[in-house]
Formats: C-alpha cells, sequence, structure tokens
C-alpha cells in the first residue's frame, strides 16, 4: 500500500484550524472529502502539524496510504484533479511517494513559521487578510536585537498559552530573522524542532511591545528565563502567521524544490 505526501497550501481566514473538529469546517476535514472523492474510498490524512484558526499554511505537509492500483503516480494530473475538487482555499500543489516509514508528523526536523506585519498608519485592503496591522511606529532595530536570545534550546513555558498544551516546552531554535520588505511591511521568520502552543504568536506580540517601547528589549530573554507566561506580552492576531515550510531527513528526498517554491529567504 503507498504512502503518498503532499504538499499544500491554504489561508486559514475561513477555517477553524487544521485538525478536524466536529461541527465546524477544517483543513483535514476538506482534503479528506476532497481525496474522498478522487479515490472513491474513505480516506485519512496526517499532517506535519497543527495550525489554529485563522493561521495559514504556505508548505503544510500531510500523508496518507492508497491501495496502489487506484494511484498510477502521474502528480499532475492528479493535483489538476484534485485541486478541482477542492474549494478556492485550499490547494495541494506537489506531491510524491515516500517509503512506507515517512511520517509526517514524527519525521519532520524542522519547521518554519513566518509572522507578516504592516507597520503604517492605514490599513491596506490587499495585505489585510495574512499581515498585522500596526499603526504606531515600530523601533525595529530593538526587535531584531531582543529576539536573538531566542536563538539555541530554551524552556519556552512563559510563550505557550495556558490552556491546551502538554507538550515538552524545550523547543530548539535554530533560525530567528526579522525582515524589513520596505513600505512598511516586516517579516518574523522562526524556524525550529518543536513550537509550543501559540508560541509564535506571543513572541510576536511581545517584540511588538518591545518595538512600541512598552517595554524594554532585554525583558523578552527575562521572559524565557523565568518561564512564567505573565512575563511575556500579548498574544498576536492568528492571520498574521504562517506556517510557511517544513523539512525532512534528506533521505526522503521529498519535495527537493520545495524551498523554492515555498520562497525561503537565504
Amino acid at each position: 500500500m503507498p504512502r503518498v505526501a503532499l504538499l499544500i497550501e491554504y489561508s486559514g481566514r475561513l477555517f477553524h484550524g487544521s485538525q478536524f473538529q466536529l461541527g465546524v469546517r477544517t483543513v483535514q476535514e476538506e482534503l479528506e472529502k476532497g481525496l474522498t472523492v478522487y479515490f472513491r474510498r474513505p480516506m485519512k490524512v496526517i499532517f506535519s502539524g497543527r495550525t489554529d484558526t485563522g493561521v495559514h499554511a504556505k508548505g503544510q505537509v500531510a500523508h496518507f496510504d492508497i491501495d496502489g492500483d487506484r494511484f498510477d503516480g502521474d502528480f499532475y494530473r492528479f493535483l489538476w484533479a484534485l485541486n478541482g475538487i477542492l474549494r478556492d482555499d485550499l490547494s495541494a500543489f506537489d506531491g510524491a511517494i515516500v517509503p512506507d516509514d515517512f511520517h509526517a508528523r514524527f519525521s519532520a526536523t524542522e519547521r518554519i513559521y513566518v509572522y507578516r506585519i504592516l507597520n503604517r498608519p492605514q490599513r491596506s485592503p490587499l495585505l489585510a487578510a495574512n499581515h498585522y496591522l500596526v499603526r504606531q511606529e515600530l523601533d525595529v532595530e530593538a526587535m531584531i536585537s531582543a529576539a536573538q536570545c531566542l536563538l539555541g534550546t530554551h524552556d519556552f513555558t512563559s510563550f505557550r498559552a495556558s490552556n491546551g498544551d502538554e507538550t515538552s516546552p524545550l523547543c530548539s531554535v535554530q533560525r530567528v530573522q526579522l525582515l524589513r520588505l520596505g513600505e512598511g511591511q516586516l517579516e518574523f521568520w522562526i524556524g525550529a524542532n518543536h513550537f509550543v502552543y501559540n508560541m509564535v504568536r506571543i513572541v510576536v506580540g511581545t517584540l511588538v511591545e518591545i518595538g512600541l517601547g512598552k517595554r524594554a528589549p532585554e525583558s523578552l530573554s527575562e521572559a524565557l528565563s523565568g518561564r512564567d507566561r505573565n512575563l511575556s506580552g500579548a498574544t498576536a492576531p492568528a492571520h498574521g502567521l504562517t506556517l510557511q515550510t517544513v523539512k525532512y531527513p534528506e533521505s526522503f528526498k521529498l519535495f527537493e524544490n520545495s524551498a523554492e517554491k515555498c520562497n525561503l529567504p537565504v
């Protein structure tokens, strides 16, 4: 029974997160329904990780198993047909046959998120769906300086939502960047082996408070070592967050062009 991995993207605006929940629209339910229509049998998928209500994905990964005689390996035709079944806010844009020991969640070595901020006095109809509008001027240099303390392995208890997360608070952060794209557009990139619930949004909320001068730059490091949610800032809105890409061991040769497709900065 071949195992298939899919690279998918979606706008989180009308989804109640990626994981199935009874009575609400989720990415998992929509993708499974589309695959069920295509293969004419009930299908189940497993994602690389959960995204919350309103959070987007550019490089989410899912896997599923299928009878060999039901799939001929022609991904161009398969993706074209599947995307014709799915609604406009969800799309599969790459696929691969993977070994039986591949697991979308447990085989992942790193997940990279990007949080987008629009820092200007007036809103943008073109960017409103995936940018957090901050009207007051931000001290970006202070934010960049503060964020460097996140690199390495730390206990992120201070940046974990108080409800619904019993996973280990230890996360190894391999990448932190705050990029200026011009015209008030900022992107905060963070990559780690593991994230706790609402971690990126709480980090961004704390950084924004630093940028606004509401807290000192060193307060981020103090919150990290203090292991107390009360020491960190507010949770930034979900719509600014995107799961950009998920990395796997090179041995899987999975989506070899995915970094290019997901527009990862150097």
